[in-house]
């Protein structure tokens, strides 16, 4: 396994200005995003005020189920004695869901080291588990490669309705032929067969999405001791009773702080990806086992249109005695996390920190400010497979996925192996008989205007035959060149699937596959900086 480094500029410009310092996005953050914020940050939330011995006792008991390892052990005894942490989280994807999930892990797992050894005291890396989501059709598939194709395979998820990932339980039967269907789809190799056993040996543990995440999340980094919780657990939900209470009492200000945060947003030329709303609420209440939204309507909290309503009174009362019924969206989950926990930062990918651009006076009217904000590791994996394809082609990753270097191979091939002549020949026939045919149409229309419309039609089938020969004869050129294309098709679909990174499309699976069930331990072996640069990790 071997490192490199390579800037890619960020799709986004909110991103792009982030990244590279830009004074007109800074504003909308309290730190940088730099280490060198460190020590001003650790300072920072030195007053905050958590009940250590209790939040550790929730993580120990979550994690209990799956086996707590040594170093875990040690970084819930860090937290328990004053350790503040790097957080980030993200929802329960089958098979943990793109790739960018573990360089979402592997990232708060070097910045907690770094954050270590730069502040001479110990700092910790939680996941933090989003089970309270209930939109299952973005965490229930998983993408695959089908014939040089890049094919969707979707989990048939409708007879959950509107379960979250938490309280979804699993039928195991249409989870497990889902998974066989997905295996089916990966090369046989010398890690197949063990590869195959692990999965499915903790989807027979979990009970629900959220189970089965953690369960494969503990397996990839429990030697670094990683600590994770889930959003929507009883004894974590109990524990932000009193965040929830303040959350409703604040809910009209926060609502208007975001809505001025994204106004302001867009008119320095910034997206507002909330699309605030003045009467957001910014929660969701669980009723008969659905997960609803709620929205302020004078004194009281609607949802579903009002087909449910609560006054300020009732829903205090439940977040007092029923907080499990409760959950955050994108504009409290942060606002959560940062009561919960001392964070010292935050790691979030691009999508993530465009909703965070927009919650720096949500915080403050919490009495808060927002942590630093760091943007994860991004990360693309090529394969021995790939690696020779890349040095037959003599082609860089960034040539690959920047400069759209292949597309420029594919069409010069073309170009080199069309058959000319042929073609020429087709397009003389079509210009004859379009010639031709407007001499008919003139005789038919003397004869008849009703005609013409039959000599138009009979004219554009004689030129669809014609279209069908040409694209024949471009097939069997291409056939008899196929192996170069299919090369061609292969670099594209690892380093540039759906004009992608790859991180955003595959699971880690294929590449344990290929490489084996060591593949996020070995990768936690590399010198990783942490910087803005593209890590390129051939296996």
């Amino acid at each position: 396994m071997r490192l490199e480094e390579q800037y890619i500029a960020p799709a986004s410009k909110l991103m792009d200005d982030y990244i590279n310092g830009k004074s007109k996005i800074l504003q909308y953050f309290s730190y940088e995003p730099s280490a060198e914020e460190f020590s001003k940050r650790f300072e920072a939330i030195q007053q905050h005020k958590v009940d250590r011995a209790g939040l550790g006792g929730i993580l120990r008991e979550y994690m209990e189920p799956n086996g707590i390892s040594e170093k875990a052990e040690s970084h819930l005894s860090d937290f328990e004695n004053g350790a503040p942490v790097v957080v980030t989280g993200q929802q329960a994807g089958l098979l943990t869901g793109p790739l960018y999930t573990v360089h979402k892990a592997i990232s708060v797992i070097v910045l907690a080291k770094q954050a270590t050894e730069q502040l001479k005291t110990k700092v910790v890396p939680v996941f933090w588990i989003a089970g309270e989501d209930h939109d299952l059709a973005e965490i229930s598939h998983l993408y695959r490669e089908v014939n040089g194709r890049l094919d969707k395979l979707n989990f048939p998820h409708a007879e959950y309705g509107k379960n979250s990932a938490s309280s979804a339980k699993l039928n195991k039967v249409k989870v497990h032929s889902y998974l066989e269907e997905y295996f089916r789809s990966l090369p046989e190799t010398e890690h197949s067969k063990a590869l195959h056993q692990l999965v499915f040996s903790l989807l027979e543990q979990a009970e629900s999405f959220t189970e089965f995440f953690s369960a494969l999340l503990n397996y990839f980094f429990k030697e670094e001791g990683l600590l994770y919780v889930d959003a929507a657990n009883p004894a974590l939900r109990k524990y932000e009773s009193p965040y929830f209470v303040q959350m409703i009492e604040n809910s009209e200000e926060i609502a208007e702080a975001v809505l001025a945060s994204e106004q302001s947003l867009v008119e320095d030329g910034y997206s507002a990806v909330i699309e605030a709303e003045s009467q957001a609420a910014n929660l969701f209440i669980t009723v008969n086992s659905e997960r609803i939204l709620l929205q302020r309507d004078g004194q009281n909290f609607i949802g579903n249109e009002g087909a449910v309503s609560f006054t300020v009174e009732e829903l205090l009362e439940i977040a007092k005695s029923s907080p499990e019924r409760l959950s955050n969206n994108v504009v409290t989950r942060p606002l959560m996390q940062e009561m919960v926990f001392p964070v010292l930062a935050f790691v979030g990918g691009p999508g993530e920190i465009a909703y965070w651009a927009a919650l720096k006076g949500a915080f403050k009217v919490m009495g808060m400010e927002l942590p630093i904000v760091m943007p994860r590791l991004g990360m693309t994996l090529i394969n021995r497979q790939v690696q020779t394809l890349l040095e037959k082609y003599k082609l860089t990753f960034s040539e690959v996925f920047t400069e759209l270097k292949v597309a420029e191979l594919r069409n010069t091939l073309m170009e080199s192996i069309r058959e000319k002549e042929a073609e020429s020949l087709v397009e003389e026939v079509q210009r004859q008989l379009e010639t031709q045919y407007e001499e008919i149409k003139e005789s038919f229309a003397a004869i008849s205007g009703g005609l013409v419309p039959l000599v138009e039609k009979n004219l554009q089938f004689h030129l669809k035959q014609l279209q069908f020969l040409k694209h024949k004869m471009e097939d069997e050129v291409v056939l008899q060149n196929s192996t170069q294309f299919n090369h061609y098709g292969l670099i594209e679909m690892e380093l540039r699937p759906d004009a992608n990174f790859q991180e955003r499309v595959f699971s880690p699976f294929p590449y344990m596959n290929a490489y084996g069930l060591d593949l996020v331990r070995d990768m936690m072996k590399l010198d990783f900086k942490y910087d803005k640069n593209h890590k390129i990790i051939y296996l």
